[in-house]
Parts: C-alpha cells; sequence; structure tokens
C-alpha cells in the first residue's frame, strides 16, 4: 500500500516515534533555467528585429525567410527546452521528497503556465518560495522594455 501522508505528517497514532519532518529544497538549477528563458527570447526578438530595421525599405518588409525560418527554429528549441527543464524539475522535485509536484506537461502550454502552477504547488505543501516566477515576469517586462529601446534606436531609414 502506498502512503498517501504530505510532508511531514508522521504516523504518530500507530506508535511509531515522532519522525523528523522531511523538508523538500524546492530550488533546482531547472527552474531557474526555465525563469531565465525570457533572455534567450528577448535578444531573439532584438536580432530579428534590428536586422529587419536594417534592411527596411519602402515597399519591402525587410524580414528574410531565412532571418525569420531561423527565429522559429530557435524558438522550437527553445519550447522543447523548456518542457525538458520541467520534465528534470519534476523528476527531482520528487526526488527531493515533494509528494505530487506540479505536472511538468503544463509546460507545453508556455513556461509561464508551468511556473505559476509549480509556485502554487510547492507554496502550498512545503512554503517554498516564488521566486522563478517572479524572476521570469520580471526578465520579460525588462527584456521587453530593452528590445523596445534597442529596435527603435536602430532607426529607421527614412528614404
Amino acid at each position: 500500500m502506498t502512503d498517501r501522508r504530505g510532508l511531514g505528517q508522521a504516523d504518530t497514532a500507530t506508535g511509531a516515534g515522532a519522525a523528523e519532518p522531511r523538508v523538500a529544497i524546492t530550488a533546482t538549477p531547472f527552474v531557474t533555467l526555465i525563469a531565465l528563458s525570457p533572455i534567450v527570447a528577448m535578444a531573439l526578438t532584438v536580432v530579428v528585429m534590428r536586422g529587419a530595421l536594417e534592411q527596411a525599405v519602402p515597399g519591402r518588409t525587410g524580414v528574410d525567410a531565412a532571418d525569420l525560418g531561423l527565429a522559429q527554429v530557435v524558438s522550437l528549441v527553445l519550447w522543447v527546452g523548456v518542457v525538458v527543464l520541467a520534465w528534470l524539475d519534476h523528476r527531482t522535485l520528487r526526488g527531493r521528497g515533494l509528494e505530487r509536484p506540479f505536472a511538468w506537461g503544463w509546460a507545453l502550454l508556455g513556461p509561464l503556465v508551468y511556473l505559476i502552477g509549480r509556485s502554487v504547488v510547492v507554496r502550498r505543501r512545503v512554503g517554498g518560495s516564488a521566486a522563478p516566477l517572479w524572476l521570469y515576469l520580471g526578465l520579460t517586462v525588462l527584456g521587453s522594455i530593452v528590445a523596445t529601446i534597442v529596435v527603435v534606436s536602430s532607426g529607421v531609414p527614412t528614404a
């Protein structure tokens, strides 16, 4: 029979001694890499947009098929990487004693969905931090601002 008790719930009713509650360490390198993923996304945005603006001439969009294809391949690799990192994070949390961590499959919908769900589950079960979620959100906002400034400061040819 599988023990369905949560972390720190010792079996004191059957006479077993008060066991030391296991405390799961919820910070993993995998969730940190997921939280840092906006850096790659914003760098890709800046490179593609700057290239498009440098090639901009009247009557042309400025985006080459090769640039667009490269951006799509890098985005796909980033998406797959986030899913793999979520799976590794899930496996690590289970190995550290966290029962039923947030399902890694939610990362298929994007890193934000996984980080929100993971933060809620970790906070409710062991009182862990939502730092990866806040790091992701902060980098997304900061990266968007920086990418906008870089792209706008590139200048658009007027003639």
